[in-house]
């Protein structure tokens, strides 16, 4: 995993952590969101991001879910279920 670490907050004297997280493509972790999996590449805080599309473009992935409760964007690849035939 790929951390950068801030400190920074709405209060200074509190000071806040803020991670910015890259996942190497072995250690992808596996989410169930919506009732879909995806491979989480990056969760990047959201005032982090200026351009969404440009840093789903830059990381290859299909997908930017912003989480407002963790206050990041999770950056993720959509794991397609394979079509399976009766025989």
């Amino acid at each position: 995993m790929i951390c950068n670490q801030q400190v920074v907050g709405s209060s200074p004297s509190k000071g806040s952590i803020i991670i910015e997280m890259r996942f190497p493509s072995n250690k992808r972790k596996a989410r169930y969101i919506n009732k879909q999996l995806y491979l989480v590449h990056a969760v990047i805080p959201i005032d982090r991001v200026k351009n969404a599309n440009m840093v789903k473009e830059w990381l290859g992935v299909d997908t930017a879910f912003k989480v407002q409760r963790e206050g990041t964007y999770w950056f993720c690849e959509l794991v397609e279920e394979p079509e399976w035939e009766n025989i």
